[in-house]
């Protein structure tokens, strides 16, 4: 058989050189179109195709094809490095006459195969051909990559640029997204965020699953810190799952979906993980920048409210301390303290007061000084003979002191101080209660803040069952501690429709409506919270398998039957005996799949 001419192997040199000094912004891939089109006619074949290496995803990836469409080639197969390579494991029907180059020089590992069908001339051995078409292609991949990595570090540089401008955490996501869409268009993105956003919504933005059954890839990718792979049920997507580091911790899992067929190159796969790296870093950034705003705003009120020694003292205490310092000092009979609340006219009377100012007969009295207060500037009224000054208004007592009590909006309120006899208490004394009250209002306020802030912490605003944090925290300590308790998961059926329906403010009405039911189905040790959204939670401590289910079947028949509009609800339930203390998450993940069965099975019923 004979060797390529010396003349056509002179020719495919020159065809090589010419394509890569030609400055023709020809593609990777087609230049290697082009090259197998013009071996398969020097070579006078009838196909021909060029399958070279892809070391990273370790397959043998067919990179260029001349002849017939249907040619029964494959398009990549997965083919251990430096193997003998034969044509009928790259063609599903090889002819007879076909043979496999291994690209290759002396010495050195073929980097893939040329395939020849059908030649005119027979090419059992043609080195010098492989060995050029091995160097071309090398220095092709080479001038690829190069290109590759510049564009890629072009892009990191201005992406990270625009990640680091902003400590908006709505703009660093929105830098990432848009980076990876104008670089990568053909595949898709989902961002599963450690912790609850509540920005833009048109951005591909999902809860974290932290549950490994639940999704397995994310959730490692975000607990590990590396880098999960995984193929859809179909096996036509490949999902990579690329956590968002930061200096201090993991703040999300940044999710790439790419059709299997599209080329994913170790180059690709660095871009996205170092940009993922710095989208993370900025996260933490606009993160720490946050929280640090929210600890100035603390520090100011802990600097404003640390001025009074008994500033750890709680409102009842605080007015308590009061009344007794200003009848044991001044001899005020009747002593009051009123707060006012926006447009509340009479005012509320605080616990420490005396008995006169929760006597109904007061209010006249009480209505007087609310517009007085309100009329005057909240200014400090002196009164020594009160029935002369305001005949219209039947009090008993006649000297009178109303010291506003000065502090911020928090604090909106009056001290009362009264006596039977007239002209009893001094201007002196007036002065000097009027300076105790305003030196005691920062006590006041930060008895107030701190207990509003305690029943925030354990209390859902809108329907006034405990806080999900609470329970958790007090089932942690059952489960702990007792030999057996139960759950029950609510969800309210149908809510968006409410909502859609009604509007929302009949859909919190509704909440309030179960909430109030709950209460009332409860016993004196069993905890009702709000777990999130429509959904409701009961812990029954010492409760029963059994007493569990029938407060669920009462539950689920007091809420069809009791509210307005009607809605029904769903529940799972689950429980705990000594024998097998479950963590609080896995009681909560029992609960949850149970209520999902509800919900498949007709909903308005509970599972166990």
């Amino acid at each position: 058989m004979e060797r390529l001419t010396d003349n056509k192997l002179e020719q495919a040199k020159l065809y090589f050189y010419q394509l890569l000094v030609s400055g023709e912004s020809y593609t990777y891939r087609e230049i290697l179109a082009l090259v197998t089109e013009r071996l398969k006619n020097l070579l006078q074949a009838e196909s021909v195709a060029l399958y070279v290496f892809d070391f990273w995803q370790k397959r043998l990836e067919r990179v260029s094809y001349a002849g017939p469409t249907q040619s029964g080639f494959y398009r990549s197969i997965d083919f251990p490095f430096a193997a003998p390579c034969i044509p009928n494991q790259l063609r599903e029907f090889p002819h007879a006459l076909d043979i496999v180059l291994p690209l290759q020089e002396h010495g050195e590992a073929a980097i893939g195969y040329l395939y020849i069908g059908n030649a005119a001339d027979q090419l059992l051995d043609n080195r010098e051909l492989a060995g050029e078409i091995r160097k071309f292609v090398s220095h092709l991949t080479q001038l690829k990559e190069s290109k590759e990595n510049e564009q890629h570090i072009n892009q990191l540089y201005e992406a990270t640029t625009n990640l680091h401008a902003s400590i908006d955490m709505h703009d660093v996501l929105t830098v990432l997204i848009n980076t990876l869409q104008q670089s990568y268009p053909q595949f898709a993105y989902a961002l599963l965020l450690a912790q609850d956003y509540h920005g833009d919504t048109n951005l591909p933005i999902k809860n974290l699953v932290y549950d490994y059954s639940v999704h397995e890839a994310s959730a490692k990718a975000y607990m590990t810190g590396e880098v999960q792979v995984d193929r859809s049920a179909d096996g036509q997507v490949i999902n990579r799952y690329v956590p968002l580091h930061g200096k201090q911790g993991i703040y999300g899992v940044l999710h790439v979906s790419m059709p299997a067929f599209v080329t994913y190159t170790s180059a690709d796969d660095s871009f996205i993980t170092k940009l993922a790296d710095s989208a993370g870093n900025a996260l933490e950034n606009a993160r720490l920048y946050q929280h640090s705003k929210k600890l100035i705003s603390d520090l100011q009120l802990i600097n404003e409210t640390s001025k009074k020694i008994n500033a750890n003292l709680r409102l009842s205490d605080t007015i308590t301390l009061m009344h007794e310092q200003i009848h044991d000092t001044f001899g005020g009979e009747e002593i009051g303290f009123i707060l006012y609340k926006g447009d509340q006219e009479a005012g509320t009377v605080l616990d420490g007061s005396t008995g006169f100012f929760f006597d109904p007969a007061s209010a006249p009295f009480l209505d007087l000084i609310a517009r007085l207060y309100r009329n005057e500037s909240k200014e400090a009224m002196f009164v020594s003979n009160f029935p002369n000054r305001y005949p219209e208004i039947n009090l008993p007592y006649r000297s009178l002191l109303v010291v506003p009590m000065a502090g911020p909006e928090q604090l909106q309120g009056v001290v009362l101080v009264l006596h039977r006899n007239p002209s009893f208490f001094t201007f002196e004394s007036f002065r000097l209660i009027e300076s105790l009250v305003q030196h005691s209002s920062l006590s006041i306020v930060n008895s107030m803040l701190q207990e509003k802030l305690e029943r925030l912490v354990i209390t859902d605003y809108l329907t006034n069952l405990c806080s999900r944090s609470y329970l958790d925290d007090r089932m942690r300590t059952h489960i702990q501690d007792d030999a057996q308790g139960g759950f029950i998961l609510i969800d309210v059926d149908d809510f968006k429709k409410v909502n859609d329906t009604y509007g929302h403010n009949t859909g919190d009405y509704l909440l309030i409506q179960v909430a109030n039911l709950l209460k009332d189905l409860l016993g004196p040790n069993d905890v009702a919270a709000r777990w999130g959204g429509e959904e409701l939670a009961v812990y029954m401590p010492h409760a029963t398998f059994e007493q569990t289910i029938k407060k669920a079947e009462e539950i689920v028949e007091s809420v069809a039957s009791s509210t307005r509009p009607a809605v029904t609800v769903s529940c799972g339930i689950s429980t705990w005996t000594e024998k097998a203390r479950p963590e609080v998450h896995e009681l909560f993940s029992q609960a949850d799949y149970k209520l999902y069965d509800a919900k498949r099975l007709g909903k308005n019923r509970y599972c166990v």
